[in-house]
């Protein structure tokens, strides 16, 4: 275009140069020439109209035939399984068991429980166990055992109330001593018995998160001596021990926050203020205010799990009043659950009273101290699931025991035969492992040990206190009609101050504290007759070992029990 452009003016610009440069001037030229012109000829032929139809020619789209392989796949739906239940099995509101055993044993068992309601519950639940047979070679070792339990449940829109009433009626004879036709046999009778009361209330739990809950519980017990005849009144161990037992929890999204606050209260008395030689009097008050805030956090969708918090307790009869401990542990499920490993420090105050180390050994003196037991804990350890049938739990704990209580024989108010409960402070190093296996409801094993090392600051040994404990447990249903019941308990490692009570001791350190080994291996077989009569035999002590529960205190060799069950 530029060079159209230039072109042109140039052209322009010579043409006027041209034009105004030169003069006017005519040229005439005249030349000659020839021009020829080529002939015509006339058409001969005349114009005709031709009358032919010309044919359109069809066109053809031929259709390519290709065929296409193709295969149809119906994918399968599984059937819905639908339960069809005519009307809920028939429950029966009583049940009794009676059976007798050698030893003289007879048994008896009566439950008598409210049927389905959805805003109540009640019943009672009657136990007697006794034996008038004797251990060879020793004191009358007759007993005999009676517990009842009243119980009612309520429920409301909001609020759940749980009822129980308590009752015990233990007689039994101090026998841990060798035929002595000196002592008098009525001399070690003894008799004890509870009375006892708890109401719990507490609000339903629901789907809503962010809602309050809370537990509250009060309980009353009084335990007691029977007296004896040709002693004084009120010459007899009592004890009244009252608890407020409060839980509070709130979870906000992934934390949740708890509060345990208790008051427990506890008041025991032996004997009276009085001048003569017999009379001894023991006054203990062991009162505990305990508070245990902690803040649990769930992460990584819900795969870590940690605990912080601390355990306060307010000893109020104690030295040392405050007793602080720290409250730390976290768990991760690695595998989808398979493993579980865990590490925590945990720990607390244990109120110790005349009904809790009357239960731990029974044939202990009526008059003793009561201090409260301070427990510090570190561990470590893992869990989970090998398969869906089969779990275990493998760990290692190093526990610290302050004012623990031991048994030690007297031999200041009896020959022996009874105990004195004195305090150590112990640690323990203890490795522990159980795996289970369970295949439905036909078949379940449980497999527990563990091994203890023990060491004290006052005493030799930590009395009475198994190294090694190993218990299997088993139970088998066939067909919903035969019941199998089997277990197995080992002990070992029990150390007993004979070697320092008994003078001809022998310079054998292990025979002079060993306590001897357990080996208990009990069987039990049970026939359901039908849904309401049922027929059993229970086998104890199957080796039949004699041996020593506590120093001079031998078990009942091998015992059968058999009866009956039915439903009413």
């Amino acid at each position: 275009m530029i060079n159209l452009k230039y072109t042109t003016a140039l052209i322009i610009t010579l043409a006027s140069v041209q034009l105004f440069g030169q003069e006017e001037e005519e040229f005439i030229n005249v030349s000659e020439a020839e021009r020829e012109i080529s002939p015509s000829y006339r058409i001969t032929e005349h114009p005709s109209v031709i009358d032919t139809v010309i044919p359109t020619p069809t066109i053809e789209y031929p259709l390519l035939d290709k065929s296409m392989e193709t295969s149809i796949t119906i994918q399968g739906i599984e059937p819905s399984k639908i339960k069809i239940v005519d009307k809920l099995n028939r429950l029966y509101p009583g049940y009794v068991k009676v059976g007798l055993g050698n030893y003289t044993m007879p048994l008896g068992e009566l439950y008598y429980n409210s049927t389905r309601n959805r805003s109540s519950s009640y019943g009672v639940h009657l136990k007697h166990l006794s034996s008038f047979g004797n251990i060879k070679g020793y004191a009358p070792s007759q007993f005999d055992n009676t517990n009842g339990l009243v119980f009612g449940n309520f429920s409301t829109s909001n609020i759940k109330i749980e009822s129980q009433l308590n009752w015990l009626n233990h007689g039994y004879h101090y026998y841990g001593i060798q035929n002595d036709s000196t002592i008098a046999k009525d001399s070690l009778k003894n008799r004890v018995g509870l009375y006892g009361g708890a109401v719990n209330f507490s609000n339903i739990v629901r789907k809503d998160s962010n809602r309050l809950l809370f537990n509250t519980g009060i309980n009353y017990k009084y335990f007691h001596e029977f007296l004896k005849e040709g002693l004084p009144e009120t010459n007899n161990a009592r004890e009244q021990n009252f608890g407020i037992n409060t839980n509070w929890k709130y979870k906000h999204q992934g934390n949740l926050f708890s509060l345990d606050a208790d008051l427990i209260l506890n008041s025991y008395k032996f004997g009276e203020s009085d001048t003569s030689l017999l009379a001894y009097q023991k006054q203990e008050k062991n009162h505990i205010v305990h508070f245990r805030p902690t803040i649990m956090s769930y992460r990584f969708d819900n795969k870590l799990k940690a605990e912080v918090g601390f355990d306060l307790n307010f000893d109020l009869s104690a030295n040392t009043v405050f007793k602080p401990i720290v409250v730390a542990n976290a768990s991760y499920i690695l595998l989808n659950g398979m493993f579980i490993p865990y590490i925590g420090l945990d720990g607390g105050l244990t109120q110790n009273t005349y009904y809790s180390l009357n239960r731990g050994n029974i044939f202990i003196n009526s008059a003793i101290d009561l201090k409260n037991t301070k427990t510090f804990k570190f561990y470590a350890g893992i869990r989970g699931t090998l398969s869906k049938t089969i779990s275990f739990d493998l760990a290692f704990e190093s526990i610290k025991w302050t004012d623990l209580p031991l048994y030690f024989n007297d031999t200041i108010f009896s020959d022996m035969y009874k105990f004195n409960v004195i305090y150590d402070e112990v640690t323990d190093l203890r490795f522990k492992g159980s795996i289970s296996y369970q295949k439905n409801e036909k078949l379940k094993l449980d497999a527990i040990g563990e091994y203890n090392i023990y060491s004290t600051v006052y005493q030799k040994y930590a009395w009475n206190l198994p190294t090694v404990k190993f218990t299997f447990r088993g139970n088998y249903n066939l067909f919903d009609k035969f019941y199998v019941k089997a277990d197995f308990t080992f002990m070992d490692g029990r150390k007993s101050p004979k070697g320092i009570l008994n003078p001809d001791a022998t310079q054998n350190e292990t025979d002079n504290f060993n306590l001897g080994l357990i080996a208990d291996a009990n069987l039990g077989f049970e026939y359901r007759y039908n849904k309401r009569v049922s027929a059993f035999v229970q086998f104890n002590n199957i080796a039949n070992q004699k041996y020593m529960l506590w120093y001079n205190y031998p078990v009942f060799g091998f015992q059968v029990l058999g009866g009956v069950t039915f439903a009413f």
